[in-house]
């Protein structure tokens, strides 16, 4: 019996931040009388290096389902990449740290675990091999995680394509793999663009990372799907925290025959997302949304908060450069729309800055539709502003 599988291989290079080898972890010279002195236990210390596991390209397992291959986290232990590595990695245990040292992941990270730490290094999200690994985030918290901290952190996810090299699979009876080139074209009709990181957890929190979603790809013969988020806050997250992280989205698909897609928000909060706090983000850019031959999409906003959001804060943060509507129709971007009208779960958003927003409504807050914020002069003048305002020059 044979299986036929389509793999798409891209006709893309994907570059690799190298930052440095490193051929063995550090470990600790001093004899057992120095240890001693110190007041240190040489069988502690040698239980902490066993801890401390170097991971490398040899570790990634492969399978006809993981495109990239694939490491498994499961042990207590501190984590570090030897090299940049090309694999997804799955995070299902509790007390465990990946320590990336500077180095890149080419692939998805998955965290199901617990009291997780990611941390000093990046993860590159590759051009999606197909509709479902686009709709895979770069960074997944899985609503099963609970207190995870990402910090010191890059994540990059490339745009969305509909063309490549296609391969064949075939698996046999004895479980042989082979591949045979079949040709080159077009493989899907439409493509999303890639979230960068999604959070389903309780007990979240990003600090000093800097996120890029990709664009959606154009489509010649459908509707066009929308660019990237960011940063998605889902519906069954409880106590998250942005702080200090930088922001870029992707931009919504053409389509030549149909609706166009929307450019990506900033940070898009679902549903029921309870006790969110957003401090000092900065949102530099978002999606422009398609242009259709029937609707053009709308721009990326800044933040936007689902109307069953409960206590969602936002402060200090500043809105640049929101994406503008594509033809026909789209509207452009909104710094922050909070559409949370329900007493008791208000939104609570003050002392944020806009700054070249598309859309004439800067900020619409409780589902008005009329909230501006306070405009500043630009170059500031004399004027005294609240400062708990919410600002906007442009």
């Amino acid at each position: 019996m044979k299986t036929k599988l389509a793999i798409l291989a891209l006709l893309c290079a994907v570059p690799i931040m190298a930052m440095g080898d490193l051929d063995e972890l550090g470990t600790i010279n001093a004899g057992d009388d120095e240890l001693t002195r110190l007041g240190l236990i040489p069988q502690i210390i040698q239980t902490i290096d066993v801890l401390d596991v170097g991971l490398r390209q040899s570790d990634v397992v492969y399978s006809p389902t993981e495109v990239h291959g694939k490491i498994t986290l499961s042990d207590v232990g501190s984590y570090k990449p030897l090299t940049n590595l090309v694999t997804d990695i799955e995070i299902t245990g509790t007390n465990i740290t990946l320590d990336l040292g500077g180095r890149t992941i080419v692939g998805t990270i998955d965290v199901s675990g617990s009291v997780v730490i990611i941390k000093n290094g990046a993860v590159l999200a590759p051009t999606p091999l197909n509709v479902e690994l686009a709709n895979r985030p770069a960074v997944k918290v899985q609503d099963s995680a609970n207190s995870v901290l990402l910090k010191h952190f890059h994540v990059e996810c490339y745009d969305s394509s509909l063309t490549g090299t296609l391969y064949e699979l075939t698996m046999t009876d004895t479980v042989e793999e082979t591949y045979s080139l079949v040709g080159t074209g077009t493989v899907f009709d439409s493509a999303p663009g890639r979230t960068a990181i999604e959070v389903s957890g309780t007990v979240v929190s990003l600090f000093d990372c800097s996120v890029s979603s990709g664009s959606a790809a154009h489509s010649t013969n459908s509707d066009a799907d929308d660019g990237g988020h960011a940063v998605v806050i889902g519906d069954t997250a409880n106590k998250v925290r942005l702080r200090d992280c930088i922001i870029i989205t992707g931009n919504g698909g053409d389509s030549s025959s149909g609706t166009a897609g929307s450019g990506g928000d900033g940070i898009h909060i679902k549903d029921t997302a309870n006790h969110i706090e957003l401090d000092d983000c900065t949102i530099f850019e978002t999606g422009s949304g398609g242009d259709g031959s029937t609707a053009g999409g709308n721009g990326g906003h800044g933040i936007q908060i689902a109307s069953t959001a409960v206590d969602v804060g936002v402060h200090g943060c500043r809105i640049r450069n929101t994406g503008a509507g594509g033809a026909p129709g789209g509207a452009g971007g909104k710094a922050i729309l909070d559409a949370v009208t329900t007493a008791g779960a208000y939104s609570i958003i003050f002392s944020n800055f806009a700054h070249n927003i598309s859309n004439t409504i800067k900020f619409d807050l409780r589902g008005t539709g009329t909230e501006e914020g306070v405009a500043s002069p630009n170059p500031p003048d004399g004027t005294v502003l609240n400062p708990y305002a919410n600002v906007f020059v442009s």
